[in-house]
């Protein structure tokens, strides 16, 4: 139980970041159809964390073959913090996952923005690829990831990004967060 107690409370923290450090969220009003587009990092390039939502697969991408596996709650009890430091790490990305299948292996996909109801975007780049974590016993788990400037191939720009969760034993995407931007000046 400690264990649990210990998430929330870095969770809350965390929560509490952009209110300390002015990071505004702003809505998508572009090209690409999303219903919570947020853009991390705010003018005058400071540093703030915000958190993305995330969604049940089902309810943004075709069903079939979406929703076959998605678990009901563990949207809304995980977390996905996305962070855009001042520094040679220009974004991270940390995973605060909860209420889903125990002891269980799950892959990280890092990809384009996706259209909804449309099919996977595919990765955001070749030199981030797919990696794994493991629930634990509650079906709680943690993942993190630096990106670098050598990870964004355009150089500098606005870039629009989501993140996929898949079950690995049954290959089937049970997340998707809504999309968000990052800046990389």
């Amino acid at each position: 139980m400690k264990k649990i107690n210990w998430i929330l409370i870095g969770i809350l923290l965390l929560s509490l970041v952009p209110m300390l450090t002015g990071c505004d969220i702003v809505e998508n009003t572009g090209v690409v159809p999303t219903s919570g587009l947020t853009r991390v990092k705010p003018e005058g390039n400071l540093a703030g964390a915000v958190e993305v939502p995330w969604n049940l697969s089902g309810d943004v991408m075709p069903v079939p073959p979406y929703g076959s596996i998605d678990i009901p709650g563990s949207d809304t009890a995980s977390k996905l913090i996305v962070n855009q430091p001042n520094g040679s790490v220009k974004v991270t990305l940390t995973g605060v996952m909860s209420g889903l299948v125990p002891n269980t292996e799950y892959t990280v996909y890092l990809a384009n923005a996706y259209v909804p109801d449309k099919w996977y975007p595919g990765l955001f780049t070749s030199t981030v690829q797919p990696f794994t974590f493991i629930t634990d016993e509650y079906g709680s788990g943690s993942w993190h990831i630096n990106l670098r400037d050598s990870d964004f191939v355009n150089g500098a720009g606005t870039y629009t990004l989501s993140v996929w969760i898949v079950a690995k034993v049954v290959n089937k995407t049970i997340l998707i967060s809504d999309n968000f931007e990052v800046v990389v000046d």
